[in-house]
């Protein structure tokens, strides 16, 4: 690319030669758009970027990729790099390079609306995001490329604000409205903590600024909720300006109401909770492509998008991305309820529940009484197989695959079958995860600890307060889990040492014995010390919630340290994992000397995983019990997904008399188990609720580690300040008169 020194916005000077049409754009139409709300939203986006978008940047200089009915100048081109760009082993987002290739070159890329060309999309919520994924990663690469560069650095300020805004902008935008509603969190939280442990003043309205606070020594916080509320209005309205251009090119098109029909089934069918989603599956996509790299083509499937995909596919392929970032910020949204709960906060419950229960919402006859339950028996066999013989569909598969992005994969070894099952990985540089793996952790567990801290200083305490040791108390809930997993992980290596291999001869489910007993102790671990966070704050919720919150970015942390600076790069095959429960090293080799130690600092952070993905699956099943217990559900929701008739369902697969006894007794067993685990969930949080009005006194406990209850914190007075003093009211008096 070639420059010139004279500015192109210098006044007079002649105009220069015409550059030849590179590519001719043409309009799309996706006629996959009356097939359900899924098919109907990628049809509209397809629509907006393909058709809407396109016009709209050809006029500005500001269109690069091609469409499928777009017409390429094979002259020009080829001459000129070729039509994509030229790699080994990547190619993705080939049609963004030749228009960047072509513009680079002195090509110009136009629009026409000459004609249009028919066009499908995915259907399923599987495929559609597996788009997303790969135009994500594929942006994360478009950043890292010479062309950006030059880009970048070349173009003119009005033409660079066009690239910037239609291509790496809306990504970047993205990104920091994820960002943004993390920082929105941790505003809550502190200021929930801040409310909680003050004396509100009186609020009156309309009263002038300068009028003394009441009582004294009050805690005025009316202005900063008052922000946060104009913050969440100013969301909405924003929220409701984007769905503008889509209505206003159907009422062009086709007419007031095939606009109003079209847009009153995206809000009926809950499509802002699916735009939700994608955009955090956008920032995500672009965030580890940046930091790990590995962005490939994805295959999107284009599976049938009736077909109900099982609990424990969808959880393992949404949790990284999108369920436990959903988890976290739920967690400090509800200590914010809890604390200064407003009607406004209702927008963030529908946006985070958007971040965890989409993929389950959008999954066709999720609310299916019988397949539910089987579901969640599928489930629990997810979660514990793979420990005694290899499994791909597992949840330490799951756990060993998300690791290995930071990791990396050991050297093919030349002849083994197993090297062929994944492909190369290699390990994270240290230096692209330092930020993103151990700073933003440790950010997370200091911007936690703050309100944690605060909530427990006995603010305003005045009648003897007793100080307590809150972060040793907070340091041993976090720690504890991971003390004792590790403990159980050294008794159980031991038994696995001397006794599997004899055992292993007889019991096949010898490995799977001792894996469900660490993980069921690390469960029970787990469970325990929120009971023993929950005694030790007084009974009090919101401490404890915001103890919890605290103990798992502590948690978080010292695991992404583990795996980060301790851990060596994976095998292929799963046979560490198995050798572990099983006690068979003796066919590694040489890496019988240094894979137990890597193996044990892997289980201790696979334990604390483990426990807070049951924990999770769980509550998440939980909150899918109200809509299952709807008459006739599964019929309203394919109604919702599909947009099909009561009288036209897809009917439901047919069993045979042997089948159909199985699933009922499938059914019925594991609805008993469901129920019971919901129940053993609610005693656990409403249990210490109940026992707070009955249990008064406290055991003396080392360490000052319980804190105080039923204290008096109110330290203000009744007394006049600021202008309501006599003074002050005499001096204002005799300024004005001067």
């Amino acid at each position: 690319m070639t420059t010139d020194n004279v500015s192109p916005y210098t006044p007079g000077l002649p105009p220069t030669k015409t550059n030849p049409v590179a590519i001719l754009g043409a309009r799309e139409y996706i006629f996959s758009e009356n097939i359900g709300i899924l098919g109907d939203v990628a049809a509209g986006k397809e629509q907006t970027f393909g058709t809407l978008f396109a016009r709209t940047m050809a006029q500005i200089g500001g269109k690069l990729h091609y469409g499928h009915p777009d017409f390429l100048n094979g002259i020009f081109m080829t001459t000129r790099g070729g039509v994509s760009k030229a790699q080994k082993g990547l190619h993705l987002n080939e049609d963004i390079y030749a228009g960047m290739n072509a513009l680079l070159r002195g090509g110009r890329i136009k629009h026409c609306e000459y004609y249009q060309c028919g066009k499908g999309r995915d259907l399923g919520f599987g495929s559609i995001l597996n788009f997303t994924t790969k135009i994500g990663t594929g942006m994360g690469e478009q950043m890292l490329s010479r062309e950006y560069y030059y880009l970048g650095t070349q173009l003119p300020l009005d033409r660079f604000f066009s690239f910037f805004y239609a291509h790496p902008g809306f990504h970047i935008n993205n990104l920091f409205i994820m960002l943004s509603v993390q920082m929105f969190m941790i505003c809550l939280i502190n200021l929930g903590a801040l409310r909680h442990e003050t004396i509100p003043c009186v609020y009156k309205k309309g009263v002038p600024i300068t009028d003394p606070l009441k009582p004294t020594g009050c805690a005025d916080i009316n202005p900063v909720r008052d922000w946060v509320q104009r913050c969440i209005v100013s969301i909405c309205i924003v929220f409701l300006i984007s769905f503008v251009p889509l209505v206003v090119q159907e009422l062009t098109e086709r007419g007031c109401w095939r606009a109003a029909t079209r847009l009153a089934k995206h809000f009926g069918s809950f499509s802002p909770l699916f735009e939700v989603f994608v955009c955090q599956i956008y920032a995500n996509s672009l965030h580890n492509n940046l930091s790990f790299g590995g962005a490939r083509y994805i295959g999107t499937g284009r599976g049938f998008a009736t077909a109900r995909i099982p609990f424990g596919v969808l959880y393992s392929r949404f949790a990284g991305p999108s369920i436990y970032l959903g988890a976290r910020s739920l967690m400090m949204l509800l200590f914010a309820t809890a604390t200064v709960w407003a009607a406004w906060l209702l927008y963030f419950w529908a946006s985070l529940l958007a971040l965890c229960i989409s993929p389950f919402l959008f999954n066709p006859h999720q609310f299916a009484w019988n397949d539910f339950f089987i579901d969640y028996r599928d489930y629990l066999r997810w979660l514990s197989r793979g420990n005694s013989r290899s499994h791909a569909s597992s949840w330490i598969a799951f756990c060993r695959l998300s690791r290995t992005r930071i990791t990396g994969y050991k050297r093919k070894v030349l002849g083994s079958p197993s090297e062929k099952l994944s492909a190369d990985a290699p390990r994270a540089h240290l230096s692209n995860i330092f930020f993103s793996e151990i700073v933003g952790p440790l950010v997370l567990v200091a911007v936690t600890l703050i309100p944690y801290l605060f909530i427990n200083a006995q603010t305003g305490v005045q009648d003897n307060p007793k100080p307590t040791n809150s972060l040793i108390r907070v340091g041993i809930v976090a720690l504890a889990p991971i003390a004792i997993n590790a403990g159980v992980l050294a008794a159980l290596f031991g038994m696995a040492c001397c006794m599997g291999p004899i055992l292993s001869m007889c019991c096949k489910k010898f490995g799977s014995v001792l894996a469900a007993i660490a993980h069921g102790v690390a469960v029970i671990a787990l469970l325990a010390l929120f009971e023993v966070m929950f005694f030790l704050e007084g009974w009090s919720f919101p401490r404890a919630l915001i103890g919890m919150i605290a103990a798992t970015a502590i948690q978080r942390f010292v695991f992404k340290l583990i795996i980060s600076l301790a851990l060596t790069r994976e095998f292929r095959q799963d046979s560490s994992n198995i050798a572990w429960w099983t006690g068979k090293w003796y066919n590694m080799g040489w890496h019988s000397i240094s894979q137990p130690g890597r193996e044990f600092l892997c289980k201790i952070t696979e334990l604390g995983l483990f426990a807070a993905d049951f924990i999770l699956g769980h509550v998440l099943l939980f909150f899918m019990l109200p809509a299952l217990c709807i008459p006739f559900v599964d019929k309203f929701h394919s109604v919702i997904l599909f947009w099909l008739r009561p009288s036209r369902q897809i009917r439901p697969p047919i069993y045979s008399l042997k089948q159909s006894k199985l699933r009922k007794r499938r059914v019925i067993r594991f609805a008993i188990l469901y129920f019971l685990m919901l129940i053993l969930f609610v005693i656990l949080i409403a249990g210490p609720l109940i026992a707070r009005r009955f249990i008064t006194k406290f055991p003396d406990i080392p360490f000052d580690l319980l804190q105080p209850i039923n204290q008096d914190n109110d330290d203000t007075t009744n007394e006049e300040t600021g202008s309501g003093l006599p003074d002050m009211a005499s001096a204002t008096a005799r300024m004005m008169l001067l």
